[in-house]
C-alpha cells in the first residue's frame, strides 16, 4: 500500500476515480463488467424472489449504485464486495491489517477489518481500510432481501361481525385470516451468493377504540356457527363495558414481525416491524330480555 492511500486512509478519505463515470478500462488487473452497455449481466443485477416461504419464483431485482447513481457490479473478482462507499472490500491482511490495527485497533470479533479498492474498475493503488461487523457482500445482499419482503396487512375478523355493533358486556372474539399470519421471506441473490431474510408474525396488538390494548400471542381463534356467543374467545377477544353512542370507533390490529437473515456464511436479525389495519365498530348495550321473573 503506498504512502499515499496511507494518508487517505488515516485522514477518512476516500477519492473517487474518474473512471467511475468515464468507460471503463481495466485497472490494477481487475475484471470489467460495463453495467451501462450490458445491465442484464448476472453482475450487475440483484435478483430477488418473494414469497411466503423461501424458494418462490424470481421477481424484479435491485442493483449497486455508486455515490453518483451509476450501476456498478456488486462483485469484482480480486477485488471483493461492494461496500455501497464506492469502493471494493476483501479481508485486510498482511500490511494492510498492521495499517489497519495502528491506526484504529485491534477488531473485536465477528467484526473484522477490511481493505476497499476504490473505484470503478477499482484502482490498486487507491484504498481505504474499513471495519465491517458483517462481511460486505451478505450485509449487502440482507439489506435487499429485508427490503423486498412483503408483509401483509392484517385481515381483521370479530364476532359479532360487521355490521352487527360489539354488545357491551358481551365477549368480543377477535382473530385475523391466518393467510396473512404466517413467515414470509424474500431471497436476495447474485451469483455465487443468496441470502435469504424471513419475517415471523409473533404477536397482535389490538387497539379497541375504548382506550384498551389488547396483545394476542398468534392470530386468534375463529368464532364458530354453534359455539356459545356469550363465551369469551380462548385465545383473544375484549369485552366493551360501555356504548359508544351511534358513533363508530376504530380497531387496530398490528402485527410484530421478528425479521432475520442468513446466507454467505453470516446471519443476523433487523428491527421488528409492523403491519397495521383498521376496522371501524359500533358498540351498543346489549338489549334488555323480559321473562317472568323480571328483566334480565
Amino acid at each position: 500500500m503506498s504512502r499515499i492511500a496511507h494518508r487517505l486512509i488515516a485522514a477518512g478519505i476516500v477519492v473517487f476515480a474518474a473512471g467511475m463515470t468515464a468507460p471503463p478500462a481495466a485497472a490494477g488487473g481487475y475484471g470489467v463488467v460495463d453495467c451501462r452497455r450490458d445491465p442484464t449481466n448476472p453482475q450487475c443485477v440483484i435478483t430477488v424472489s418473494v414469497g411466503p416461504v423461501p424458494g418462490s419464483p424470481a421477481g424484479p431485482g435491485g442493483a449497486c449504485r455508486s455515490p453518483i447513481g451509476a450501476v456498478l457490479p456488486c462483485y469484482v473478482q480480486g477485488a471483493g464486495w461492494y461496500g455501497g462507499d464506492g469502493c471494493y472490500y476483501q479481508p485486510a491482511t498482511g500490511a494492510d491489517l498492521a495499517v489497519a490495527e495502528t491506526l484504529g485497533g485491534v477488531a473485536t470479533p465477528p467484526a473484522r477489518w477490511y481493505v476497499g479498492h476504490c473505484g470503478y474498475p477499482p484502482v490498486a493503488t487507491l484504498t481505504r481500510l474499513r471495519l465491517f461487523a458483517t462481511p460486505p457482500g451478505p450485509a449487502l445482499l440482507a439489506g435487499e432481501a429485508v427490503r423486498a419482503l412483503r408483509l401483509p396487512a392484517p385481515v381483521i375478523r370479530m364476532n359479532p361481525a360487521a355490521p352487527a355493533p360489539q354488545l357491551v358486556f358481551v365477549a368480543t372474539w377477535l382473530w385475523l385470516d391466518p393467510a396473512g399470519y404466517r413467515p414470509r421471506a424474500a431471497t436476495a441473490s447474485v451469483p455465487g451468493l443468496s441470502v435469504t431474510a424471513t419475517a415471523t408474525p409473533t404477536a397482535v396488538t389490538w387497539s379497541m377504540g375504548d382506550g384498551t390494548t389488547v396483545t394476542c400471542a398468534g392470530p386468534g381463534t375463529a368464532w364458530t356457527p354453534g359455539t356459545d356467543p356469550a363465551a369469551a374467545s380462548p385465545t383473544c377477544g375484549h369485552t366493551y363495558t360501555h356504548a359508544v353512542g351511534p358513533d363508530t370507533i376504530t380497531v387496530r390490529a398490528s402485527i410484530t414481525w421478528t425479521v432475520s437473515w442468513a446466507g454467505g456464511g453470516a446471519s443476523g436479525v433487523v428491527p421488528a416491524v409492523t403491519s397495521t389495519a383498521t376496522v371501524p365498530v359500533r358498540v351498543a348495550a346489549a338489549p334488555t330480555v323480559i321473562t317472568g321473573g323480571g328483566r334480565r
